[in-house]
């Protein structure tokens, strides 16, 4: 391709394209970029004739890869892969030969045969050739083709060049021009914006001089209006003078008369202290009396609860003397029987064993029924007419129940048996059931309310222990110790004493009466105020 005539009349062609450059354009810079466009182009085009006058691949790719977008590229690329094709396609053939021979060499008496092989195997490459020839023909023919586009090409482009310098230069031409009219207006403004300011410093002088004119003006009315403010304030003075007198001998008259009004007020503030303190003094009266009552019902409550619980305590301690005697008189029968075993022969021996063995379950039945005794609740005899449905003291247990069941519980024994049952700690285990009815008590007078005092400690009576505790400088577990006992009791006692004390001077000196009674609005408990009586005293009302 590189070595055919029309290959070189293209090449010539583009050549002369290439050289002509761009017409000499009216700026130095364009001029010497088409310098070097045109010698950039001569040494791509000097590599490209050296490359395509041989057959060497590797001068092709020297080219593609100083010139990877140049103007021949696409013209290498084929020349390489034509080359490539015809290396492939003479190993080939050369196969081909070989394996002739080795046939020949293998069949000597085919000679004739072979030589009538190895003519069509000449005339298939002879085929051959022409066929690559004719290709090779088209693909000069196409390269030529496309080597003309790209003169045309880069002859348009050459053009749209020079009419893109001719249209810079003729825009940088009218940017000149507007630059020079702008800086032209720009200078003609300034020269305005000069005129308007001298004018307005002439007008600012003017008004100065219009400002200093109204000033003095000013100043000399100012100056006569302060004189004669001075001789109103004169004539002012002594007009007030004159009324100060005058008002200095009306405030002396008044004073005088003021006097005589504070004391009758003073007087009549000291009788409504009186009467305010005489009034405190029966209204504490009136709620120690009432609290003195109320202490003494609760006392003869707790002197009626105490001679029950000993009755109660006393009955149960019969019961328990004569369960102990039975106890005895068993215990001494089983003892005879035992002796009786141990000295009588082989078949006395089994009665009695019997027998002891009898007195024995009758002796824990005895036992199971004492402690329900002692416990005195419905619970415990029920666990005994569990363990013995039929027992000695089946009936007796059932009465004992129907008695328990027929009493009126009271309000806070119906909460207990609601509550959760207690757990007997260890650092408790001292205190009975009287004992904890005690510290309830105490509990409650030193204002921590146990809602009740029926000797069980659930949820409320350990919070109220806890809080006592706590506010006595313990450790608020809710439990108490024998030395928190102790602690509890005196300080019940100490405040129950001071509360007594307290009681009985307000109760040597004053009187207390409970109200509304019969009477009230209309004897001598009613006044105008509504609730003080005319004698002294006070009149509680319940709830109000």
């Amino acid at each position: 391709m590189g070595s055919g005539p029309l290959a070189r009349s293209v090449l010539v062609g583009l050549v002369g394209l290439s050289l002509a450059g761009f017409p000499v354009a009216a700026f130095a810079q364009t001029a010497k970029e088409t310098t070097n466009a045109g010698k950039r182009w001569e040494e791509e085009f000097g590599f490209w004739q050296k490359a395509s006058s041989g057959s060497d691949i590797t001068q092709f790719e020297n080219y593609l890869e100083q010139y990877p977008n140049g103007t021949f590229a696409s013209m290498a690329r084929l020349r390489i892969a034509e080359l490539k094709a015809a290396g492939n396609a003479n190993p080939a053939a050369t196969a081909s030969d070989d394996a002739a021979v080795k046939a020949k060499a293998d069949e000597a008496k085919a000679a004739e045969e072979s030589k009538r092989d190895a003519d069509a195997e000449k005339a298939k490459a002879d085929d051959a050739r022409k066929a690559a020839d004719a290709e090779k023909a088209k693909a000069e023919a196409k390269k030529a083709e496309e080597a003309a586009a790209a003169a045309r090409k880069l002859a348009s482009e050459k053009a749209a060049a020079e009419e893109k310098a001719k249209t810079e230069a003729a825009a940088a031409e009218k940017a000149r021009a507007d630059e020079s009219a702008r800086l032209k207006a720009e200078a003609d403004r300034k020269a305005a914006d000069e005129r308007k300011l001298a004018a307005e410093k002439a007008a600012e002088a003017e008004r100065v001089k219009k400002e200093a004119a109204a000033a003095e003006k000013a100043k000399a009315d100012e100056a006569a209006r302060v004189q004669a403010e001075a001789e109103r304030r004169k004539a002012d003075e002594a007009a007030a003078a004159q009324k100060a007198r005058a008002e200095a001998e009306a405030n002396a008259r008044a004073a005088e008369a003021a006097a005589a009004r504070a004391e009758d007020a003073k007087r009549l503030e000291a009788e409504k202290a009186a009467a305010a303190e005489k009034t405190r003094l029966e209204q504490e009266a009136a709620a120690a009396r009432k609290l003195a009552d109320e202490k003494t019902r609760e006392l003869e409550r707790l002197k009626a609860e105490a001679a029950k619980a000993a009755a109660e305590a006393e009955a149960k301690a019969a019961e328990a003397a004569r369960l102990a005697a039975e106890a005895k008189k068993r215990a001494a029968e089983a003892e005879a029987a035992q002796k009786r075993a141990t000295t009588s022969g082989p078949a006395t021996a089994t009665r009695d064993s019997a027998e002891a063995e009898r007195l024995a379950a009758a002796k824990r039945e005895e036992d199971t029924f004492q402690k329900a005794v002692v416990a005195g609740s419905r619970q415990a005899f029920q666990a005994y007419l569990d363990v013995y449905p039929r027992g000695r003291y089946a009936s007796d247990a059932r009465e004992r129940m129907a008695a328990i069941a027929t009493k009126p519980v009271p309000k806070a024994e119906a909460e207990r048996m609601v509550e959760e049952r207690p757990v007997v700690d260890p650092r408790e285990a001292y205190m009975e059931r009287s004992t904890r009815v005690q510290a309830q008590r105490w509990l409650s007078a030193l204002g921590y309310s146990t809602y009740g005092a029926d000797g069980v400690f659930g949820p409320r009576t350990r919070a109220a222990i806890a809080a006592w505790q706590g506010a006595s400088g313990y450790r608020a577990d809710g439990y108490l110790s024998r030395r928190q006992f102790a602690a509890l009791r005196q300080a019940a006692q100490f405040a129950q004493a001071r509360q007594t004390s307290r009681e009985r001077r307000y109760q040597r000196d004053y009187d207390v009466l409970e109200g509304p009674v019969d009477g009230y609005y209309d004897g001598p408990y009613y006044s105008d105020d509504g609730y003080y009586r005319r004698r002294g005293g006070v009149v509680i009302i319940p709830g109000y």
